[in-house]
C-alpha cells in the first residue's frame, strides 16, 4: 500500500520538479550599490524562491573584470565597461534554484534598460546600457 501511495505522490508532484536545480551569478553594478538597490534586488530573487548561496561586497580589480568580460574584449565598449565596473564597489551574488538561469534572465530584462519592460530589474532601475 505504501508503494502505491508513494507512486501516486510522485506522479502528482512531478511537475513541480521538472526544472533544473542550478546556480547563476548576478552582479549589482556600482550605480546600483550607490543607489541602495541591493535589498530590493535580493528581495526579488528571494520572492521567486531562490536561495542565496554566496554574496560579497567587493571592489573588483581591472584584471578580474577583464577576465570576467573576456568574451566582450573585441566590442567597442569593452574598455569603458571595465573602467565603469571598477569605479566603485559591486555586489557579487550566486543564486540557486530550479531554472534560476532562465528565470533570472527574465527578471533582469533586456541589456538595454530602454528595451526592458516595467517590472524587470533593468526596466525599473536601469539608467543606461553601461550602468
Amino acid at each position: 500500500m505504501i508503494c502505491v501511495v508513494l507512486a501516486i505522490f510522485a506522479n502528482i508532484f512531478q511537475t513541480a520538479w521538472t526544472g533544473v536545480n542550478e546556480r547563476t551569478f548576478i552582479a549589482i553594478k556600482p550605480d546600483g550599490v550607490q543607489r541602495r538597490l541591493i535589498g530590493e534586488i535580493v528581495r526579488r530573487f528571494e520572492r521567486k524562491g531562490f536561495k542565496l548561496v554566496g554574496m560579497k561586497l567587493m571592489q573588483a580589480s581591472e584584471s578580474l573584470l577583464k577576465e570576467h568580460y573576456i568574451g566582450l574584449r573585441d566590442r567597442p565598449f569593452y574598455n569603458r565597461l571595465v573602467k565603469y565596473m571598477s569605479s566603485g564597489p559591486v555586489v557579487a551574488m550566486v543564486w540557486q534554484g530550479l531554472d534560476v538561469v532562465r528565470t533570472a534572465r527574465a527578471m533582469l530584462g533586456e541589456t538595454n534598460p530602454a528595451d526592458s519592460k516595467p517590472g524587470t530589474i533593468r526596466g525599473d532601475y536601469g539608467v543606461e546600457v553601461s550602468k
